[in-house]
């Protein structure tokens, strides 16, 4: 799937994969790729919670809890992944 397409998945906040980097799954991953030390422990603190999770490789991006709230580290890995997390911040209806 290309990246322009999981707009409208993310809005529904549906599980996909794509032939790139970016994935959402419907759980929390135990593994935190590379979020920075106090982002990872808020993950593992929101995991129970979690019922999607945005990945740019390996590294959440984004997850939505329970709740409904969306949460989008202010984290710079790349620009391929702050490509992705903008798609999140204008598709999950949040602010930057």
């Amino acid at each position: 799937m290309a990246t322009y397409r999981v707009g409208p998945l993310l809005a529904r906040r549906t599980p996909f994969t794509t032939h790139g980097a970016l994935s959402a799954v419907p759980y929390a991953r135990s593994e935190t790729g590379r979020l920075p030390i106090d982002w990872a422990a808020c993950y593992r603190e929101d995991s129970p919670r979690i019922v999607l999770t945005v990945l740019s490789y390996a590294t959440p991006i984004a997850w939505v809890r329970d709740d409904g709230l969306a949460v989008i580290p202010n984290v710079f890995y790349s620009f391929t992944s702050l490509r992705h997390q903008r798609l999140c911040h204008e598709w999950l209806n949040t602010e930057e």
